[in-house]
């Protein structure tokens, strides 16, 4: 014991300190609860009758660097009524915890800012006690009721080719669900698990087969919604198909796939002077353009009219490109037009998940896919 110390407060609801001793590596604090009578949890009545005491050793936040562990001598109740044994409430720490809830809010704060394993080296604590100290300061938000409108979109977590796809709730900007995998069988086993599912009335996606078929099968009565920016990505692709690649003179690249809207009058004099002597790439810029212009539709039914038009102009181009873009907006022909009764899109759902492969390859990638998952929660909770 050292004869020249200072003393803190412990600062624990409803503790009272009986001794404390320092040693090199570690502080001990001996402390008992002050009250002096319990509720039972059977009938209900106070009783100061103790049957047991039994010492539990507890670890709190670091003081002078040093861990701070708390000797908690609790009690075991029995009510004279009833009889019933109960051990005492712990609000300090919680039942069945052995740190202190203001150790785990700390570990939890610093935990948003730094990885889960620098934290635990920091503290001294487990990366398991990290990862559970974040999960519980940060609950999953409260649903006001059930989702209306869902986004579905997939990213990839590593090479080659894991993927896992994001549920949205589009509505609330709130995440819904993660799952790895982009089949029809992971998205079907997540839709199952919605509360009251005939709410649904709209679905966005990319054109991917497998979600298709998963909200069909489980949605029966929601509309799938094709998302604008993959039907107009895919025009961008079979432009750069047909220019195969040639290195073309000065920005005119950059040129053919800006929007002709944002172009201004010497950038548009100088695409048209560089399309005239190309007429395949003109009429595959022109295609690309049609797509484009076909969602300023106003109505309904004129995107009917100018939608015909694009494939009847794209199957008669003579590029394949384009001919198989075709195809394909054909057969998601019903999903591309319900973007006119709900006016939704995944750009929320694409701006989220931008982040977290921003997030991804800041880090360099994650090898622990449940580190993975807090560090996405975690960008979630703090956006």
């Amino acid at each position: 014991m050292h004869n020249d110390c200072i003393a803190i407060r412990l600062r624990l609801p409803g503790l009272v300190v009986v001794e404390s001793e320092e040693w090199a590596d570690r502080i001990e604090v001996v402390a008992r609860y002050s009250n002096q009578e319990a509720v039972c949890p059977r009938c209900g009545r106070s009783t100061w009758q103790i049957h047991q005491w039994r010492q539990q050793r507890k670890r709190d936040i670091r003081v002078w660097a040093k861990p701070v562990w708390i000797l908690l001598w609790k009690r075991r109740f029995r009510c004279r009524r009833c009889r019933k044994v109960f051990t005492e409430e712990d609000p300090a720490c919680g039942r069945f915890r052995r740190t202190t809830r203001r150790l785990r809010r700390q570990v939890a704060k610093e935990a948003e800012e730094a990885p889960v394993r620098a934290v635990a080296r920091w503290q001294g604590v487990s990366e398991g006690l990290v990862q559970r100290s974040w999960l519980e300061a940060h609950p999953p938000p409260a649903r006001d009721g059930p989702p209306v409108f869902l986004g579905l979109d997939a990213f990839c977590v590593a090479r080659p080719r894991e993927m896992w796809t994001g549920f949205w709730d589009l509505d609330r900007g709130a995440p819904l669900d993660l799952v790895s995998g982009e089949g029809q069988r992971q998205v079907e086993a997540v839709l199952d698990g919605l509360p009251r599912p005939e709410q649904v009335q709209a679905v966005t996606m990319d054109l991917h087969e497998p979600y298709r078929q998963a909200v069909q099968m489980v949605l029966p009565g929601a509309a799938i919604v094709a998302d604008k920016f993959h039907v107009v990505a895919l025009a961008q692709h079979a432009l750069r198909e047909v220019r195969r690649g040639r290195r073309q003179r000065g920005n005119l690249a950059w040129l053919l796939d800006r929007g002709v809207e944002r172009l201004n009058a010497e950038e548009t004099r100088r695409l048209g002077v560089a399309l005239a002597g190309q007429p395949e790439l003109a009429r595959a810029w022109a295609l690309k353009e049609g797509l484009r212009s076909f969602y300023r539709s106003p109505t309904r039914d004129e995107a009917v009219h100018d939608l015909d038009a694009w494939l009847r102009a794209a199957w008669n181009s003579g590029l394949p490109p384009f001919r198989r873009l075709a195809g394909t907006v054909q057969s998601w022909r019903k999903e591309i037009l319900n973007y006119w009764p709900f006016r939704l899109t995944n750009a929320l759902v694409e701006g989220k998940h931008n982040r977290v492969k921003t997030m991804k390859r800041r880090a360099y990638g994650y090898r622990n896919r449940r580190v993975f998952l807090l560090r996405f929660l975690n960008l979630v909770h703090t956006d």
